[in-house]
């Protein structure tokens, strides 16, 4: 048992009707959430305050079903 396996994220989201689609950005081909963040207007025109956060994921399962969740994460597993 020496094989090294690196660790798989998965992400599943699930929108609601009050979906954060202003602020989050999901795109499952690519892997990547990125989450927006308005500048605050108080703090001047010179910001430096960061307005968007980009992350990376082995799987986005975006409104997926419970068995696309399983098909996706446990199969090799079980």
């Amino acid at each position: 048992m020496s094989s090294k396996q690196s660790v798989r994220v998965i992400i599943r989201t699930r929108p609601t009707a009050d979906f954060a689609s202003k602020n989050l950005e999901v795109d499952p081909s690519k892997g990547t959430i990125v989450i927006k963040n308005d500048k605050d207007e108080e703090a001047g025109f010179v910001n430096n305050q960061t307005d968007q956060w980009k992350f990376q994921f082995g799987t986005i399962l975006h409104n997926a079903s419970q068995d696309e969740v399983y098909e996706n994460s446990a199969t090799e597993i079980i």
